[in-house]
């Protein structure tokens, strides 16, 4: 978050914050949630053990359930704008654009914000262009080299 903070401090271009004090310290605990949040889906998608797996997938379930309630209408998290908190939470979801769509649609079932966040997101040119080409590919062989149980 520094270096994001640095070059949307110095590079020309809008930024990526709110310019209202109030909306911008939001954004900030959004983002300062995400910490835990990425922390929780990562724990799930590498989990070896079912337990683990399935505690991991509730409380990031939870989490999505949170975020639902506060969501705009979108397509971004704060509207029409992609902000700060976009960025953050796009490569989060970019896992769950890769893993079985099984398991991916049951974690957003039910909450149509959050789903249509995480398409907008994807859509976007700039979150497109964050991994290379072949990025599902490593991903996933990442999966089967850790013996997660979404490899298989």
């Amino acid at each position: 978050m520094v270096i994001c903070e640095y070059l949307n401090e110095t590079q020309d271009g809008y930024s990526m914050y709110a310019d209202d004090a109030l909306v911008r310290a939001r954004q900030r605990a959004w983002i300062e949630f995400s910490t835990s949040m990425l922390g929780n889906a990562w724990q799930f998608l590498n989990a070896t053990d079912q337990v683990i797996a399935d505690s991991k997938r509730a409380v990031f379930r939870e989490q999505l359930e949170r975020i639902e309630s506060e969501l705009s209408l979108g397509p971004y998290f704060s509207g029409a704008e992609f902000s700060m908190v976009d960025a953050v939470y796009a490569p989060v979801f970019r896992y769950f654009s890769i893993i079985d769509a099984s398991v991916s649609e049951a974690i957003f079932e039910g909450l149509p914000r959050a789903l249509a966040w995480k398409a907008a997101l994807a859509k976007r040119e700039s979150v497109q262009a964050a991994v290379s080409s072949d990025y599902a590919e490593l991903f996933q062989n990442h999966l089967r080299q850790h013996s997660a149980i979404l490899a298989a």
